[in-house]
């Protein structure tokens, strides 16, 4: 009844701006580490309130992560919207909404929720112009994690078994990570804290709330990322891996 969550259905490719398909649902990955963030114009791509936040943010990682998810995501709206082409991305802006819990990308007159997920460096964000239940998450997928004292800590008994059923340790990492990033991934698409959706079984949780899932792994600077999507029967997300952002 589960296999399909474990089955890697969703598209991954590697792609440059340039081939990207005009599509809106459309999910950019990117590796932030390869960003010489000292050696750039940040006035060039970010608003002064952008600004203002990197400037904050003391760890290089972390600095990379925040601009390399900013100019993936205007770059997708003035990809994919034809009356964004010829913004500027210093006028572009992200600001949290408290309210509704979402990043929101502000183009001109425009307010657009955005989902953004990171791991490690490796950056991945998705415009959702259309509001509807949608959320992606990505996750670095470790052997070095205790994965069934951590199982039996946070998650539901159905989710255990999945996990202590292998003996293998590289097919029970795959196995956590996958549950780990549908929960995170669900999370987001129905507005929930993560914390209320450890418990219960997370596919019985996508029945539910009538949502699908696909996901795939991301291998990327000698590592693989699990990345998970929850979103409505009538959406075709795909995801495409950049090689760079056009700074």
């Amino acid at each position: 009844m589960t296999n399909h969550f474990f089955k890697n259905t969703l598209s991954i490719a590697p792609s440059f701006y340039s081939y990207l398909p005009r599509s809106n649902n459309t999910i950019l990955v990117f590796n932030a580490n390869t960003l010489n963030v000292e050696h750039l114009d940040l006035s060039q791509y970010l608003s002064p309130f952008e600004l203002s936040v990197i400037n904050r943010r003391k760890r290089m990682q972390a600095k990379q992560e925040y601009l390399a998810s900013r100019l993936l995501l205007k770059q997708l709206a003035k990809h994919t919207q034809p009356q964004y082409a010829h913004v500027p991305l210093n006028k572009m802006s992200t600001h949290f909404n408290e309210k509704c819990s979402k990043l929101q990308l502000h183009v001109n007159r425009s307010v657009i929720n955005t989902c953004i997920s990171h791991s490690h460096g490796l950056v991945g964000v998705a415009l959702n112009f259309t509001n509807t239940e949608f959320g992606f998450d990505i996750e670095k997928i470790s052997l070095k994690r205790p994965f069934e004292k951590l199982a039996k800590h946070f998650y539901n008994k159905a989710e255990i078994d999945l996990i202590t059923a292998p003996t293998a340790i590289v097919d029970q990492a795959y196995t956590f990570f996958r549950i780990w990033t549908l929960k995170e991934a669900l999370a987001k698409a129905t507005n929930r804290p993560i914390a209320q959706l450890l418990s219960p079984n997370v596919f019985s949780e996508f029945s539910q709330q009538n949502l699908l899932a696909t996901s795939n792994n991301i291998a990327c600077a000698n590592a693989l990322f699990d990345v998970s999507v929850a979103y409505k029967k009538s959406t075709d997300w795909r995801c495409y891996v950049l090689n760079n952002l056009d700074t």
